[in-house]
């Protein structure tokens, strides 16, 4: 009825539970621990006493779990989930549709995204969601990373929302997986080593240029200009409000907001206020577009820019010059220029609403060197000792100048060891 098998030096076992095929691991290296616990299930498996997996429908569980996504995500990592989930499931139910982000309200007024589905027919399809097994999951990311090239970030990102969606259901559902056993397959699921991050920037020529390809895109130009001097997230500045922007005091104002019935946060939860450059200012002032509600950088129809909208027209424009960098290269760039001008990884973080680890993992390889002294062995004299060393030489020869009948004076150079 059972047979187990090895995987590596781990023990295995393989049954099948109303005609669909189970394997599990029998967390075990020792072959008589393996034999006792399969003689142990086929007991169970003869006499009925094995637990039966539960049946959840899954449209109707993913309605509901992104229900609860909504109450306990900001709008945008509800979407960054809906949109892991859709990749995974497809728009299988109403929540995981493009463009939804079940919002009640009627009155936002944004302008509508441009759907694409690149990954139709490759969606993972199954009627309950205890038909997914951790080989469905790692298959799926598998071929994502091989046939479409994401990052080993993105294909972990893709197995912790997974994760999260299961331990949702084990807490929530009494989810019991194929085998009845309480556990997450997507904790089966090997985690893709990530790379140190790879951070590009523009340097003040690459900016120039960059501008000058939007020159005759006026609110393009502008918001790109927004990111590049004040460090701004995409979604910061396309929500930007009129009230938001200080022209006399110099400043933008990062904060929370409800405008038309539609709530937005920053991605940490926290209000900042960030000085506007000289730079920045003088294009700030030069821009004045014809506004029909409150945004400071309204959408060619006077809405709220949608995000993947903007990226899409700015992609287009840069492509037509040969230039590819995006607006997580611009804001990048304004980390950048601060480190190297030597300005604190405190006060970048600050500034750009991250915390201080995310800017030493991002900027700390551009702080201009400081600590050259500081890798000089005990053995060897670095170049302020011997500066100190001459000086004191020199002491001694007028000394000893001054006095010629006298001893040669008692000093004498102490290489200090603190």
């Amino acid at each position: 009825m059972a047979s187990t098998y090895k995987r590596g030096k781990i023990w295995w076992i393989k049954y099948h539970v109303k005609g669909s095929r189970v394997q599990r691991s029998l967390h075990t290296t020792d072959e008589r621990v393996a034999k006792t616990r399969r003689s142990k299930l086929e007991y169970d498996l003869a006499t009925n006493g094995l637990i039966m997996p539960s049946e959840t429908p899954l449209v109707l569980f993913l309605e509901d779990y992104c229900r609860h996504l909504k109450t306990i995500r900001t709008l945008k990592s509800y979407k960054n989930d809906v949109s892991y989930l859709r990749t995974f499931f497809g728009p299988v139910c109403q929540a995981l549709l493009p463009g939804n982000t079940c919002n009640t309200s009627k009155t936002i007024r944004k302008e509508e995204p441009r759907l694409q589905e690149p990954l139709k027919g490759r969606h993972v399809r199954v009627g309950l969601l205890e038909e997914i097994t951790s080989e469905m999951i790692s298959r799926f990311i598998t071929r994502r990373v091989r046939e479409d090239g994401i990052s080993p970030k993105t294909a972990n990102r893709q197995r912790e929302v997974l994760h999260r969606m299961f331990a949702y259901a084990l807490r929530e559902r009494d989810y019991r997986g194929p085998d009845g056993m309480r556990c997450n397959p997507a904790s089966n699921v090997e985690r893709r080593h990530e790379n140190a991050p790879n951070i590009r920037f523009l340097t003040i020529d690459e900016i120039t240029k960059e501008l000058d390809a939007l020159k005759d895109y006026t609110t393009l130009h502008t918001i790109v200009a927004t990111l590049i001097y004040a460090g701004l997230r995409r979604s910061e500045a396309l929500w930007l409000t009129v009230d938001d922007v200080d022209l006399d005091k110099r400043l933008v104002y990062v904060r929370a907001k409800l405008v038309n019935g539609e709530y937005w946060q920053p991605k940490t939860k926290r209000n900042r206020t960030v000085p506007i450059s000289s730079a920045l200012h003088e294009i700030l002032a030069r821009y004045n577009p014809e506004r029909q509600g409150p945004w400071f950088f309204p959408s060619t129809r006077g809405f709220r820019w949608d995000p993947d909208n903007f990226s899409q027209d700015l992609r287009e424009i840069n492509h037509s010059c040969d230039l590819d960098w995006s607006s997580l290269d611009f804001r990048h760039t304004f980390g950048s220029h601060l480190a190297q001008k030597g300005e604190s990884l405190y006060k970048i973080a600050e500034l750009m609403g991250n915390s201080p680890e995310i800017c030493r993992r991002h900027y700390a390889a551009l702080v201009p060197e400081k600590m050259h002294d500081v890798v000089e062995f005990e053995s060897g004299t670095s170049g302020k000792n011997e500066k100190t060393v001459g000086m004191l030489q020199q002491i001694l020869h007028r000394l000893g100048d001054s006095n010629p009948d006298d001893a040669q004076p008692r000093l004498r150079i102490v290489k200090s060891h603190g």
